[in-house]
């Protein structure tokens, strides 16, 4: 079957075969495979990083560039979640991609590129106007810039900060804020970074109520508790919607070098804060 041949042959990097099939006018250029995500030539072309098969098939008017796999992911996308910097520079060149085009999950390819720490793919499409920069999930509320909060994408958060349009604040369906999962996840030098970062809300809870500190304090996360309680704004008595503080999650889950922490701080903020931030 010569479409399979003309898929094999992408999948492969096998340009002389690609150039040879492409010659015939009556082969369906966007066959998909009936194995791997039922991907089309284009697609596994992209995901495997041959771009000079990938300019050959731009070229070819036959070719629907935007042909998504099983879990909606198109050509454009892969090549974003597999950080191939210069093929994702070949499309954004072509007015036939949808660069927005999000997959199953509703991540458009800036998040993925978030989400896997492509820094530099991050950085042209930021400064591609077709991008939303805040487009949020529809199935989780997820933006790119809390995706790079929540899986400890250090560069990238810096990156976004220095971008004004990006909204820092904006929290996912279940209420919780890149700056809550940041603390809930444990990752120390982005909760730092955006503790100073005066846009960013510190207080805000997620749907049941729980603060950030409350967050950190249930995953035991210790050294982001003495980042929070050396700020100043960190409420350490708000209780969430089952009247529980975060010293009662502490002692009811077990933490104990958290509950001395909080209860030291509690017999003496001042002293303690200080000590936390020397």
């Amino acid at each position: 079957m010569e479409e399979q041949r003309l898929w094999t042959a992408c999948k492969n990097g096998n340009i002389e075969e690609v150039i040879k099939l492409l010659q015939n006018s009556q082969i369906n250029t966007n066959w998909q495979s009936t194995g791997y995500f039922s991907s089309t030539p284009l697609w596994i072309a992209c995901k495997n990083g041959h771009i000079e098969i990938v300019k050959l098939l731009l070229n070819d008017q036959r070719i629907d560039v935007n042909i998504t796999d099983t879990v909606e992911r198109t050509p454009f996308y892969v090549v974003c979640w597999n950080g191939h910097f210069e093929i994702v520079k070949l499309l954004l060149n072509g007015k036939r991609i949808d660069i927005s085009k999000a997959n199953k999950k509703d991540w458009i390819p800036l998040s993925i590129a978030c989400y896997k720490g492509h820094i530099e793919i991050v950085k042209l499409l930021l400064n591609d106007e077709r991008v939303d920069i805040n487009k949020a999930s529809n199935v989780d509320g997820s933006t790119p810039f809390l995706l790079a909060c929540e899986y400890g994408q250090m560069e990238i958060v810096k990156l976004l900060l220095n971008d004004k349009r990006v909204d820092v604040n904006k929290a996912q369906i279940e209420g919780a804020t890149p700056f809550f999962l940041a603390c809930y996840k444990g990752h120390h030098e982005i909760v730092k970074l955006l503790l100073n970062d005066k846009r960013i809300d510190v207080h805000k809870t997620n749907v049941d109520g729980k603060t950030p500190s409350i967050a950190a304090c249930y995953k035991g996360e210790i050294e982001i508790m003495k980042l929070l309680l050396s700020d100043n704004r960190i409420d350490i008595n708000k209780r969430d919607y089952n009247e529980k503080t975060t010293l009662d999650w502490a002692r009811e889950n077990g933490k104990m070098e958290i509950v001395g922490l909080i209860e030291s701080f509690l017999n003496n903020p001042n002293e303690t804060r200080t000590k936390l931030r020397i």
